[in-house]
């Protein structure tokens, strides 16, 4: 029987990776960490091994991923192969501070919020790129009056 380590919940489990292509769901990378890896670790890896299964003439357009890839080396690398990103970014101090910069006038209205766009760079990376950002309503807490503003 094999060892298997314990993820961020406590229990023993893996953590899955899979690159696939939205088109039409066709697989074209898989990984299976052990329970214990770090989210972050061997992104960019991961992603240049799925890069390297395209069918011979075919490349990756875009790459869509969580915050776990947001990381100046998968920036980069986007940039350097032509390849259009949606990364969901780490709400460091960096990008907390972009967003409190932006002005109230430059929101519009998105579903039941807002959304607005600044331009924001890692320490790292070799250009800078667009920060969209939604702005949900703050949830309301049933045993408070309510306060608005967002989160």
């Amino acid at each position: 029987m094999s060892w298997v380590e314990r993820h961020y919940k406590g229990e023993k489990g893996y953590m899955p990776m899979v690159g696939h292509l939205a088109e039409n769901g066709l697989v074209i990378g898989y990984e299976f960490r052990e329970g214990n890896a770090a989210p972050s670790s061997r992104n960019l890896e991961f992603m240049q091994a799925c890069a390297a299964n395209m069918p011979k003439g075919k490349r990756i357009k875009a790459v869509r991923a969580d915050s776990a890839a947001y990381q100046a080396s998968i920036f980069n690398w986007c940039e350097e192969t032509g390849k259009d990103f949606a990364i969901g970014a780490d709400q460091d101090a960096a990008v907390k501070a972009a967003i409190r910069a932006i002005p109230e006038n430059d929101w519009t209205p998105y579903q039941d919020g807002h959304t607005a766009e600044t331009v924001h760079c890692m320490n790292k990376t070799r250009k800078a790129f667009r920060l969209i950002v939604i702005r949900p309503p703050q949830q309301e807490d049933l045993f408070e009056e309510s306060q608005g503003g967002y989160r």
